[in-house]
Formats: structure tokens, sequence, C-alpha cells
């Protein structure tokens, strides 16, 4: 979508500037939201298309590599989203745990993160070369999982459906980044350059 700009006279009063420069942006608001809405259709389709057909179970499908969220490229999160919703809808029906798991879970980021955790867990105890134990482990683990999905849930409360967005009532506040800094920078400065140790060693 093409934005437009809008040519005044030459000393136009001020509320003609002032409708100019309101349409301006609201033209370039507009191209943007189609912009985005276009990159949100290619996302879907992309993740769409990492689904082989027929595959409904967490055995069929192959986990990818790596599972870290803050470093994943679009076609590499695309393949994860994948993998993590197929697993998820199994590990909801196979231990019949709905009311444990919300539906709206890729929507919380912490839900996210501990169900990539136990879904790499889960592909790794069960791989051909994986300990004998190793499926038992991952249901201890599982249990104790249990217990932090429903603490995070407790914050969101989504029910039947329903997604409720996680209140930030507590925030650091802006300057806790510099304050950090500088208190990283005092400690260091009553530190030795050297280990006493390696000194003594040396004398």
């Amino acid at each position: 979508m093409d934005t437009f700009t809008f040519e005044l006279p030459e000393d136009p009063p001020p509320d003609m500037v002032a409708a100019a420069k309101l349409g301006t942006a609201v033209s370039q608001l507009a191209a943007a939201l189609e912009s985005l809405h276009q990159q949100h259709r290619q996302l879907r389709h992309l993740v769409e298309q990492t689904r082989r057909p027929g595959t409904n179970t967490a055995s069929e499908r192959t986990m990818p590599w790596p599972l870290r969220w803050h470093d994943l490229t679009r076609d590499a999160a695309a393949q994860t989203w994948s993998w993590l919703i197929d697993w998820v809808a199994w590990l909801v029906d196979r231990y019949q745990i709905p009311e444990e798991i919300p539906a709206c879970w890729p929507q919380h980021p912490p839900l996210v993160e501990e169900l990539t955790a136990l879904a790499a867990a889960w592909h790794s105890c069960y791989d051909d070369n994986a300990h004998p134990d190793g499926p038992l482990l991952w249901h201890e683990r599982l249990n104790r999982a249990r217990d932090r999905l429903r603490g995070w849930d407790d914050y969101t409360r989504c029910r039947n459906g329903t997604h409720t967005t996680r209140p930030h009532d507590l925030t650091w506040p802006d300057g806790w980044h510099d304050t950090a800094i500088d208190t990283a920078n005092n400690d260091l400065a009553h530190r030795p350059e050297t280990s006493t140790l390696a000194v003594a060693e040396q004398s």
C-alpha cells in the first residue's frame, strides 16, 4: 500500500497544516498495518507448510534444534511452532490435562518456554540411545512442571478458551540497567586484579 503526502499552498493556515500532518500520519499507519497483516499471513502459511499431512502424534515429529526462542530466525521459529503445537496437543490429550494448560498457551511466553523444555526432554528421553530410566525421570519432571504450569495459570486465569492477558502490576524502574552496571563496577573496583593464590604460587 502506497502512502500519501499532502501538498500545501504557500503560507497555509495552522489548521490546514495540522490536517495535512494528520492525514499523512493516518496514511502511514494504514500502510504499516497492511504490511503487518501481510507478514502475519506469510508466517501463518509458513507454519502450516512445515506440518506433514496426517501428522498428529508427537512421536512422528522430529525435534527442531536449536530451541532458543530468542535466537530463532523466522523459518526456524515456524518449524519450532509447528512441532511444539503438535506436541502440546498430544501431551494435553494423552495426560488429560486441559485444565492445567490453557488453550491460549502460545500467547503466554512463560508457558511457551516451559512446554518447549518439556517437549525437548520428552524427545530426548525416548531417543534410541537414551538411558532406560529416562522416561521415568521425565515423568518425575513432568509432575514438578505441572505445579509450575498451574502457578503460571494462577496469574492468567484463562478458562474455557477465554484468553486473559497477564497483568504487569509491578515493573522495574526505567533506570534499573544503569544502576545494575554501577553496582557491578563498584564490585569490580574492590576486587584484586590477580588471584592472591596465584601471587603466592609465583613467590
